[in-house]
């Protein structure tokens, strides 16, 4: 079995440090950020004569984490160039750290960002990365040389089951998350990204056991999203090329990452309202005649 390599030190990055910056000023400064933005944004969308509102929800993801001032959301972050193309204000609430149980807690008992999501137009979430990350971080030994490590039988067979674990997590969470959104917002537009494999296949341990549980994860939020009508943003083929997409030695998009995550975003933003007609019974008995005309027709 291949050793991990540096990026244990990317992972120990992004999770441990991400949780444990939420308890520190730092996290004051997100948050104290976090709130000017709200006040601007929802100020601005309040005037009728003005753009609508995105709200996006998430991770260290959507807050653009690595790409500027660790104390803010980065103006690279997909929702803010998501928005500009939209023509929409936007309005960055992602947490780095935060996992699919921690944006449920927040939608239960946050009442600034109840308000927000009941004022968006467009609602992004992007949550769950966490969800598998975690597990991997927490088999691994305290002081450790991240460098070295190399799992044994016994710790890849713990992480196989923590990692179906976390996809459960993952499932009933998002399907709350989204039943919450609707009933505190009805008229929005939901667009719920999937999570993409940021290790390069050159390292193939890491590579083939994200791949699985990303795979799998990927089915739970597709089988939360369409069937409440909410379309799903493809992150997992928007981001092929980790060279490229993806910060060295880190899980996190590179600027070129953000832009193709936006993409997708609008892709599936101009889909939705097919995906929402399609999650109702008269929908879905259309497109099964329109799927037989098809092939009756013999188009396919």
């Amino acid at each position: 079995m291949l050793p991990l390599g540096p990026w244990l030190t990317a992972l120990c990055a992004a999770g441990c440090v991400a949780h444990l910056a939420l308890s520190s000023p730092v996290a004051n400064d997100i948050h104290d950020v976090q709130r000017s933005e709200r006040t601007a944004a929802v100020g601005a969308a309040s005037d009728e004569r003005a753009p609508g509102l995105l709200v996006a929800l998430g991770d260290s993801i959507t807050y653009g984490y690595h790409l500027g001032n660790p104390r803010q959301p980065s103006p690279y972050a997909f929702p803010y160039l998501m928005a500009k193309q939209e023509g929409l204000h936007a309005l960055d609430l992602g947490v780095p750290g935060w996992t699919s149980a921690d944006l449920l807690h927040a939608l239960e008992t946050d009442r600034a960002m109840q308000a927000d999501v009941a004022q968006a137009q467009v609602i992004t979430v992007d949550i769950g990365s966490n969800d598998l990350l975690l597990p991997a971080l927490a088999m691994l030994p305290a002081g450790a040389d991240w460098a070295r490590v190399t799992p044994t039988t016994a710790q890849a067979k713990q992480l196989s089951s923590e990692l179906a674990a976390g996809i459960q997590d993952v499932q009933k969470n998002l399907a709350s998350i989204l039943r919450m959104l609707h009933q505190d917002n009805p008229r929005a537009t939901v667009i719920v990204y999937d999570l993409y494999n940021p290790f390069p296949a050159s390292d193939k341990w890491l590579h083939q056991t994200a791949e699985a549980a990303i795979v799998a994860a990927n089915a739970a939020i597709a089988a939360d999203a369409l069937p409440a009508g909410d379309p799903v943003a493809d992150a997992y083929d928007a981001l092929t090329q980790p060279s490229q997409d993806i910060l060295p030695h880190d899980v996190h998009p590179t600027v070129l990452g953000q832009r193709l995550l936006a993409e997708a975003g609008e892709q599936a933003l101009a889909m939705a309202p097919m995906v929402k007609a399609a999650a109702t019974p008269q929908g879905r008995n259309s497109l099964l005649q329109w799927l037989g005309d098809q092939l009756a027709s013999g188009a396919w």
